[in-house]
């Protein structure tokens, strides 16, 4: 990772890098400053279970139950730190999860395309949302979200997005292409509280003969909401070997197709039975996606993101809000 010069936590607004608020602040009120105290849900039932399951015996000395609630309750706060939850959050609920969707749909990747509405957008439309909450473990001393834990929620978002958006070329029984994530850039301009919800906007923004650049929006919720951080995924996709130019690897996912150019891969696909024989054709035969329909945005948002990456990156980050 490589952290671009920004706003860490705790800047004053006026600080380089930061957003100007304009107008006049508003205060949380009381009462929604305790509810968003709260425990989530899951960590009420880990306390519930606790309490049932790891009681310790009567006979046991006061300072000795004193130490063992202590861990049990750090226990709790810090549950999501365990090990493999990263892999159960970032790969199997989400895989799991598409399975279902596909099970219920009859197993049919055309069905399961046309349920997600991939079909018909543009790759700037190809967005996903994912929620999450700045919980204790992802937090530091400050009472505010760590730098290092934007890089978990991205992981989640950037799962689902991959999952969602280009699952179809992703599968075994298709072009089976494998994204693969060079570098990812983060610039911070203010901080997440502690507890507070959150959520992550990630979609393509741009890309060039090689490189696919998607674009994780980190914001809060109002009467504070605001553009927390921003962060660029720069990916590759290959076969193999071989890099999978980003327009085809969207005209396999859907993207930027009509329905009748859709229905042209899907027909491609099942014709050629031979795994081997259909990696090689449909990846070769298969138009690239109508890229001149979008290249004026496409160059636009390039030069910015280069901008950001390799020159000024004071004035590159600012320009990145206009993404």
């Amino acid at each position: 990772w490589e952290i671009m010069p920004g706003a860490p936590n705790g800047t004053h607004p006026s600080s380089p890098g930061s957003i100007t608020v304009t107008g006049p602040a508003r205060r949380r009120p009381v009462t929604e400053q305790l509810v968003r105290l709260r425990p989530r849900p899951s960590t009420i039932l880990l306390s519930l279970w606790a309490l049932r399951y790891a009681r310790p015996t009567r006979s046991t000395g006061v300072l000795r139950r004193l130490i063992h609630w202590l861990t049990v309750y750090l226990a709790i706060l810090n549950w999501r730190i365990v090990p493999f939850y990263w892999h159960a959050m970032t790969l199997a609920f989400p895989i799991l999860k598409a399975k279902l969707l596909r099970w219920k749909l009859g197993s049919s990747t055309k069905a399961f395309i046309h349920h997600l509405g991939v079909i018909g957008k543009t790759p700037f439309e190809a967005k996903i949302i994912s929620k999450h909450c700045a919980t204790w473990n992802t937090c530091d001393f400050m009472l505010h979200m760590s730098n290092s834990a934007y890089a978990i929620a991205l992981d989640e978002a950037r799962a689902i997005w991959q999952i969602q958006m280009i699952g179809a070329a992703m599968r075994a029984d298709h072009e089976k292409v494998r994204p693969m994530i060079a570098s990812t850039h983060f610039t911070y301009f203010s901080e997440i509280p502690i507890l507070a919800d959150f959520q992550v906007e990630f979609r393509p923004v741009s890309w060039d003969h090689k490189w696919l650049y998607l674009l994780a929006t980190f914001t809060t919720d109002p009467p504070k909401g605001s553009q927390r951080c921003l962060s660029i995924t720069r990916m590759v996709n290959k076969i193999g070997r071989r890099t999978v130019r980003p327009e085809k690897l969207m005209a396999l996912s859907g993207l930027g197709q009509e329905p009748k150019e859709w229905e042209q891969i899907s027909q491609l696909r099942q014709v050629q039975v031979d795994k081997s024989s259909s990696t090689t054709q449909s990846s070769s035969k298969l138009d690239p996606a109508q890229q001149w329909l979008f290249e004026d945005r496409r160059v636009h948002n390039l030069e910015i993101i280069r901008a950001a990456l390799d020159g000024d990156l004071k004035i590159g980050a600012e320009r990145l809000k206009d993404l």
